[in-house]
């Protein structure tokens, strides 16, 4: 494809600089606007609508760069680079494309071009076409919004945060306020976010629900049994645990797994 067009906002010019030349040592991106608050940032964004990446700062003058939120209709184009690693559950939350900490590493930004290439190749094969009010609806709750497989979670694990594709999560469950999302890799992060909004949000042709308190990853089906009280059973690849499954959705698992 054609080079991307970004805009970077970040404050410091030293260090718009300096990722304006790491971009360009990547290849392949035009910068074709900055900003260094959330005033120019308006003003960039709404210069340049079809740019393919924003690459925006927390902490900005007169704001910070959720505030921009509303003025962007797809935050797939969005690349949060920040040295504050505790914003990284908001990010999530709004469903930005990544989350890079400052400085950042050639490495990182190469992953984030990857996936700016492969949004705008998908977004331009398929464009979809929304009102203004629709769009900015879709950014402002995109918290609850149907996720694809191919999304990115940026999931907090200790003190460390980082993305998990969809289709990485092994299994989801409550936990009181909470919900517990294991992922392949054996890690577990929690969020405060309960299962009934993971059940929305979370593509259902991927995801079954096998309890009140519980929802799987199909991919990772290893067996649909049933025990000897005639209730029925799901075991997880990679899991020792056995999921019982409630009467009330054993018809609802057997037929989204046949």
């Amino acid at each position: 494809m054609e080079n991307l067009n970004v805009i970077l906002i970040d404050d410091e010019r030293r260090v718009r600089n300096t990722l304006r030349q790491a971009l360009e040592e990547c290849g392949g991106v035009n910068v074709v606007a900055e900003a260094d608050s959330i005033e120019s940032a308006r003003q960039a964004l709404a210069a340049h609508p079809t740019a393919d990446g924003i690459f925006l700062d927390i902490q900005l003058p007169g704001g910070t760069g959720f505030d921009l939120v509303p003025e962007i209709a797809d935050m797939k184009k969005v690349v949060f680079v920040t040295a504050y690693d505790q914003y990284a559950i908001r990010a999530f939350e709004v469903n930005a494309l990544d989350y890079i900490m400052k400085p950042a590493a050639p490495e990182r930004l190469e992953q984030s071009l990857r996936r700016l290439r492969t949004h705008a190749e998908q977004r331009n094969a398929a464009p979809e076409v929304s009102s203004p009010s629709e769009t900015t609806t879709s950014s402002q709750n995109s918290a609850t919004k149907a996720f694809t497989l191919s999304d990115q979670l940026l999931l907090k694990f200790g003190n460390k945060s980082r993305f998990v594709p969809v289709n990485d999560l092994l299994f989801v469950r409550s936990a009181d306020n909470y919900t517990e999302l294991h992922v392949v890799d054996g890690s577990t992060a929690l969020m405060r976010k309960t299962l009934e909004e993971w059940a929305e949000s979370l593509p259902r042709n991927a995801f079954v629900r096998v309890h009140r308190s519980t929802l799987v990853n199909k991919r990772f089906v290893a067996e649909l049994g049933v025990e000897s009280n005639g209730k029925y059973f799901i075991r997880l690849h990679g899991v020792e645990e056995v999921f019982s499954i409630s009467r009330s959705y054993t018809t609802s698992v057997r037929e989204s797994l046949n």
